[in-house]
């Protein structure tokens, strides 16, 4: 091995390092990934519902169960290993056991679509806004990997979103679903995600840590405004998609932690202790 071999291997090593300094100690990174990764293995909570949405078309219902959630759960996979590559004093396992037990028993949690057009729009917010989501991380992560599993996870939610839309063209062209109704639709799937859904998996963060943390904590009102300019900032935005995402864009009123009957929140220690002390 020559010198120059060396001093080659010896910058390589020292820019890996620096690029994965710089996402493991990126706090608002940390809580949209580990966010992210439990929503997406949790998969399997929606697809009874997603097949039913759409059971008048068998084939559909088969995509439903054999496409859509393979895909999410293969990316719930891939964010948790690289979460726990990237963070391996972060205990994943313990926080998505807390995350599923509030996830399960969240207030607004609806038992099932109104109907098939409306569960179809329903579906094409939340997959537009994944997909905004992950463009975002994609074009503003330092570590290549995690831009490639971002653009990854982007170009799956698109899929998924074009599914969807189609379903959804059939109901709106058989003059099923009002202009109103949809946008209500539109509007309280994605105060739901965001009041609900991502709030459970933001608050199952805090507790789950084997040694000190390396990331700062973040209120829920602080992590939604951030996250909601870097979107803004770096996922290019068209005129619909800034139009689904709009109650993100919007500032939320405050949202508690969740609690519960088998809720760990009253047992639990205080989240990063050891940040906390030495601030």
């Amino acid at each position: 091995m020559n010198k120059s071999t060396n001093i080659i291997q010896a910058r390589s090593s020292v820019d890996d390092n620096r690029v994965r300094a710089l996402v493991r100690f990126n706090p608002l990174l940390f809580h949209a990934l580990a966010a992210a990764s439990f929503l997406e293995a949790s998969a399997s909570h929606h697809a009874s519902r997603l097949a039913a949405a759409v059971a008048a078309e068998p084939d559909a219902a088969d995509w439903v169960e054999n496409v859509w959630r393979h895909e999410r759960e293969a990316r719930g996979r891939e964010l948790r290993a690289y979460i726990e590559a990237t963070w391996p004093e972060f205990d994943w396992p313990g926080a998505y056991e807390e995350f599923c037990g509030a996830y399960h028993r969240r207030p607004g949690h609806p038992a099932g679509f109104r109907s098939t057009g409306l569960g179809t729009l329903e579906r094409c917010a939340v997959e537009s806004q994944a997909a905004a989501f992950y463009r975002a991380i994609a074009h503003c992560a330092d570590d290549p990997a995690l831009r490639e599993l971002a653009r990854a996870a982007a170009r799956d939610h698109i899929h998924c979103f074009e599914f969807f839309r189609s379903r959804f063209a059939r109901s709106a062209s058989n003059g099923r679903v009002s202009f109103m109704a949809a946008c209500r639709a539109v509007v309280e799937t994605s105060r739901s995600a965001r009041d609900h859904d991502v709030a459970a998996a933001f608050f199952s963060l805090g507790a789950h840590w084997y040694g000190t943390p390396t990331v700062s904590q973040l209120d829920y009102q602080g992590f939604l405004g951030r996250m909601a300019q870097l979107v803004s900032r770096h996922a290019s935005l068209g005129r619909i998609a800034r139009l689904l995402f709009y109650p993100w864009l919007r500032r939320a009123r405050p949202v508690a932690p969740p609690t519960g009957r088998g809720s760990r929140e009253a047992t639990r220690p205080a989240p990063w202790p050891a940040l906390k002390a030495a601030a």
